[in-house]
């Protein structure tokens, strides 16, 4: 970006033709003028934190690039191993049926849920999810 000078002007100056609380022309010039100053001077400002803000950019970017992932994503790794794969997760189907997503490793544990007694009156245990080992 260039730099933008200060607005200059020059004005002659003139009698009124009108005496009341109305401002002259030369008075309305110097608030466009210095309304026009505002403006370059906040320019200038916008400009210095654009730069401001690149050098903390280059600076935030070399970090990154000097950073080493490997111990990061080899933990990562080993907590998926650890964590996911052992564990049930519980979700909704695309038909909007609710189900479990059991890992393979738990061939032995079979899922149900505790049924009703037509004979028996309302259990607060009825459908509860059961596990049981085989």
């Amino acid at each position: 970006m260039r730099d933008l000078p200060y607005f200059k002007f020059w004005c002659q100056k003139v009698i009124p033709l009108v005496y009341d609380d109305s401002l002259s022309y030369y008075e309305v010039l110097c608030k466009v003028v210095e309304y026009i100053n505002g403006l370059i001077d906040s320019d200038k400002e916008i400009v210095e934190n654009i730069q401001q803000l690149r050098s903390e950019l280059t600076i935030v970017q070399e970090w990154i690039n000097s950073f080493n992932y490997e111990p990061l994503l080899k933990t990562v790794e080993e907590m998926v191993q650890k964590y996911l794969t052992t564990g049930v997760y519980f979700g909704l189907t695309d038909n909007g049926y609710f189900c479990a997503y059991i890992p393979r490793s738990w061939q032995n544990v079979k899922f149900n849920t505790t049924g009703l007694d037509i004979n028996v009156p309302l259990q607060p245990e009825y459908g509860h999810l059961v596990l049981s080992y085989n």
